[in-house]
């Protein structure tokens, strides 16, 4: 997507993903019929399929930090004041997690007209320049302080050494697990993706690698790290040479840089921004940065936040972005297409039939640093792959569970996105559906895939509690 240009329409479209629908929170429940495909039926009917391991299950097991991973921590961390660090860090996790997008130059002058005409209402119109003059600075700095109310803060976050280790003990688990089972939902989707080289915008302490690696340890041979921060980096690399800073690292292929490549001859197989994109300062740098990143991908990009709305917001910006210039650029072309968690390309029906809730998925890890005895804990996340290539599997269009499954006495209630782009939920019993259907929907879990067509069927809109 080299020299793409950021239009007005493009940008305003995305500035409206960002800002949301105003539509009240409604799901189609289906009256539904729905059926298993015959080779499920059958691979259950004979006993060859469990119905806990039905091909749309995702195993969301409890995470652990790699023992190489986990082993160089703890040698980096020994010669560290490990009270303070943890101090510092649940401050930190708070903030990320409560970071909003940063308010646009043009929402903010809106909303100060808007209250200045507030303040002053029909009086503004019948008043002289010099009477204008005389209340002018303090209508100012009402409109200063109320702006300062309602206006969420907005900065960056600057990691120093001090930081960097805040983050090591704060993050370390949660980021790894999340970006773990966005990868296993990769080679889920398409076991035949072998990366050979990884390029991580926002990179920090080098998760991403890690992640990477395990599934893909002999492919791997290109690791290009890009982070704003000199500490974040040498951090990274000291974790990649197990804590010694004498050691070398043993990875040939591992690259740092602070700034991305203007160039996009050079692409990755698959590239990655692992809560990066509420850092950066505008909706034009993130469209700008979402656009750099997919001309330098040759075939899957990964975009990953926090399961928070304004996360959700972040992602699905740059997922529209996308998938709009692509389709702009080249109409008769494969362009770009949603691998997940979506089972479509369309709007997301979070924004189009609901409001105020974020599509997100749940992490699930052991907390090791961040306490003194380790203890289970889990990380709510949003996050889109997106690929080049068309070609998709059948199971990619099988609706995908969007919240916790209920499992009632005789009957089970499934919460999807389908392959419709409509929000739907299902009741399941096993009278009306069958044996089959109804035990692979109790067996199923929130992330998963329900391995069902849904057959044509009345509906009725009811809706949606949070």
């Amino acid at each position: 997507m080299s020299g793409v240009r950021i239009t007005r329409s493009l940008f305003l479209k995305s500035l409206r993903s960002v800002l949301g629908s105003h539509n009240a929170r409604f799901v189609s429940r289906a009256n539904n019929t729905v059926s298993l495909p015959q080779e499920i039926n059958e691979a259950l009917e004979s006993s060859e399929m469990k119905h806990r391991r039905h091909p749309g299950t995702r195993k969301n097991i409890q995470v652990s930090i790699p023992d190489k991973l986990l082993a160089a921590a703890m040698q980096v961390l020994a010669t560290q004041n490990i009270g303070q660090l943890r101090e510092a860090a649940s401050i930190l996790r708070l903030q990320l997690w409560t970071k909003c997008l940063p308010t646009e130059d043009r929402e903010i002058r809106d909303k100060a007209q808007a209250l200045e005409r507030q303040l002053l209402g029909d009086r503004l119109e019948s008043m002289t320049p010099e009477e204008r003059s005389q209340i002018e600075d303090q209508v100012e700095q009402a409109v200063l302080k109320k702006l300062k109310e309602q206006i969420p803060p907005w900065r960056p976050l600057n990691y120093d050494e001090f930081g960097s280790y805040a983050y090591l003990v704060g993050r370390l688990a949660a980021d790894y697990a999340t970006i773990r089972a966005v990868l296993a939902e990769i080679r889920h989707q398409n076991p035949a993706f072998a990366p050979r080289s990884l390029l991580d915008f926002g990179s920090g302490i080098g998760t991403s690698f890690w992640a990477t690696r395990e599934f893909w340890p002999q492919e791997l041979q290109e690791y290009f790290a890009v982070d704003v921060s000199n500490d974040m980096n040498t951090l990274a690399r000291l974790l990649v040479q197990g804590g010694n800073p004498n050691a070398e690292v043993k990875f040939r292929g591992y690259y740092q840089r602070q700034f991305l490549p203007a160039t996009h001859k050079i692409k990755f197989d698959l590239v990655t921004s692992a809560f990066s994109l509420l850092e950066l300062p505008s909706t034009e740098h993130r469209l700008q940065t979402v656009a750099s990143l997919w001309g330098k991908t040759n075939s899957m990009l990964v975009l990953i936040e926090n399961g928070t709305l304004e996360g959700h917001r972040a992602v699905l910006e740059a997922r529209d972005f996308i998938l709009t210039t692509t389709k702009k650029e080249d109409p008769e072309g494969s362009g770009a297409r949603v691998l997940a968690p979506c089972p479509h390309d369309q709007d997301c029906p979070r924004e189009t039939e609901g409001f105020g809730i974020p599509c997100n998925f749940q992490a699930r890890y052991e907390e090791p640093l961040l306490l003194q005895k380790k203890k289970s804990a889990r990380l709510n996340y949003s996050y889109v792959v997106l690929q080049r290539s068309s070609s998709l599997p059948a199971e990619h269009d099988w609706a995908r569970l969007v919240r916790p499954v209920l499992c009632r006495s005789g009957h089970v209630v499934c919460r999807a996105c389908c392959h419709d782009a409509k929000l739907r939920e299902f009741v399941f019993t096993k009278a009306r559906h069958g044996r089959h259907v109804y035990r692979v929907a109790r067996c199923s879990e929130w992330g998963d895939q329900l391995p069902v067509s849904i057959l044509p069927s009345t509906e009725e809109t009811t809706q949606e509690s949070k």
